[in-house]
């Protein structure tokens, strides 16, 4: 399991600052985006087998830890996604929806939370609250499929089209970690309608609305991309055009694995009537066309330490708020765990070792340590030790690394060690926690704000780029022409 440097969105935080971000640009990729929720789930997990060595703070302690800063606060409420990786992964890896197990908390605060099941009047003609439902039926949507909804001068967007980009819209929607704290306090309910259901973010109209002028922007923002990569010359590669031929045959492949009659059904049953393979492979392929200019803009944006320097120092007090100073510092260490034998565990499922098991504990941690001495003292000697000796299931395959550990994170014990100022590279001791007796190696460490402050400034600089951009492509949008097919995300 590997620690997530990025902070975790707090829900009071992202309530209240929704209405106040400036939409920036983000690219990520899903690998990346560890679920730090996840992260703290598997470690609680962990916790009460008494096995893992990540000791980890309850989850709301967590969320504490992990302050959000003002540019990652924008990069969660975004209105350009620029998620490549994510979004196709959606369909070609089965049905994205929450899993039941995910959305029980949800549930529980909804009841608290959710507004009336009330479709609100049409509004503004020129803009999303058009219309206070574009859901029609499934014969309306097929019947709309190419009508031109948008246009960016000699580019159009039909029904189709933009059925694809709002349910993929919604979808990575709810696979993002500030999705999922929407889901999980109640102010998204994905099993009922999202035209039934307000906003938070955007207090003018309902979700559906919300996601109806994020896939607009998104078409947007791709088309403007899309155009400067076809005016620079810039082609997808031999991978990605195999990709795009090859993408029925992969989903047909997948709805046959979900036990779906035909691929018609998967896209169905994940982005409604209305589109089919021609809208999805169209959509997959502007994604693709985007990216290329998208990509090689980013490399431009790398900062240099000194851009780096100046920019945390014009937002250290904002940084300061989320607990983020300039001695703040991530560790990485390596240890090897060795867990108590025996033991009593009482009614409430608590050991506690006698004296004797604890002593025969650290027997072993001291022969390990003994045995490390006895070799080179290589980082790579502890991490063949690691592999074979230690009982943390969290590490030992890694050679007992855990990397970017932030104060906070870890039982005190652990963090006294790791975070000591006199830490040097290649240090070694034992340390006794509640889970046992600790071989530690230390790593190293990096500045906290140097990764908060990258982020920060390449989302300014993305955000920069898209906003002048789109000033040359102007989109002009019938809202009254819109339909849009229903998907129960439930199911």
């Amino acid at each position: 399991m590997e620690n997530e440097k990025n902070p975790e969105m707090l829900p009071e935080e992202s309530l209240s600052a929704a209405a106040e971000v400036t939409p920036a640009a983000e690219k990520t990729a899903p690998a990346e985006e560890t679920d730090s929720r996840e992260e703290a789930v598997s470690a609680e997990e962990a916790a009460v087998e008494e096995t893992s060595a990540e000791e980890v703070i309850s989850e709301e302690e967590a969320s504490e830890a992990k302050k959000a800063t003002p540019g990652k606060i924008a990069l969660m409420i975004t209105a350009i996604v620029l998620v490549i990786a994510l979004i196709v992964g959606l369909l070609a890896g089965g049905m994205a929806k929450p899993s039941a197990g995910e959305t029980e908390p949800a549930q529980e605060a909804t009841e608290a939370t959710q507004v009336p099941a009330t479709v609100p009047a049409d509004g503004n003609p020129d803009d999303q609250t058009c219309k206070g439902t574009y859901t029609v039926t499934d014969e309306e949507v097929l019947a709309n499929r190419d009508t031109v909804v948008a246009t960016i001068g000699d580019h159009t967007l039909t029904n189709g089209q933009l059925q694809v980009l709002y349910w993929m819209q919604v979808q990575s929607f709810m696979a993002s970690e500030y999705g999922s704290y929407m889901m999980y306090y109640g102010a998204l309910d994905y099993t009922k309608p999202l035209d039934t259901q307000l906003c938070v973010m955007d207090d003018s109209g309902t979700w559906q609305q919300f996601f109806l002028k994020e896939a607009l922007t998104t078409w947007q923002n791709y088309r403007a991309l899309a155009d400067q990569a076809e005016q620079a010359g810039m082609e997808i590669t031999a991978e990605d055009q195999a990709y795009l031929e090859g993408i029925e045959e992969t989903l047909t492949a997948s709805a046959q694995f979900y036990g779906l009659e035909s691929l018609e059904d998967l896209l169905k049953h994940n982005i409604g009537a209305g589109a089919g393979i021609e809208e999805y492979r169209a959509f997959q392929e502007l994604l693709l066309q985007g990216n290329l200019y998208y990509d090689a803009e980013q490399l431009k944006m790398e900062p240099s330490q000194e851009e780096l320097e100046a920019f945390f120092a014009e937002h250290e007090a904002e940084y300061a708020e989320s607990g983020i100073t300039a001695d703040s510092r991530y560790v990485d260490v390596r240890h090897i765990l060795f867990v108590p034998e025996g033991g009593t565990t009482d009614e409430n499922n608590v050991t506690t070792y006698s004296e004797e098991e604890w002593a025969a504990c650290l027997l072993k941690a001291e022969e390990a340590l003994a045995t490390y001495e006895a070799t080179a003292c290589a980082e790579a000697d502890f991490a063949t030790l690691a592999n074979a000796l230690s009982q943390d299931p969290g590490s030992n395959t890694n050679g007992g690394l855990y990397e970017d550990v932030y104060q906070g994170q870890m039982v005190a014990e652990f963090e006294q060690w790791c975070f000591d100022e006199s830490r040097a590279y290649g240090d070694t001791g034992i340390v006794k926690t509640s889970y046992g007796y600790h071989v530690m190696y230390y790593v190293g460490s990096s500045p906290v704000w140097e990764n908060y402050a990258r982020q920060d400034l390449i989302t300014q600089k993305t955000g920069e780029l898209m906003n002048a951009l789109v000033k040359d492509y102007p989109m002009e949008v019938d809202y009254s022409a819109i339909t849009l097919g229903y998907v129960n995300m439930a199911e």
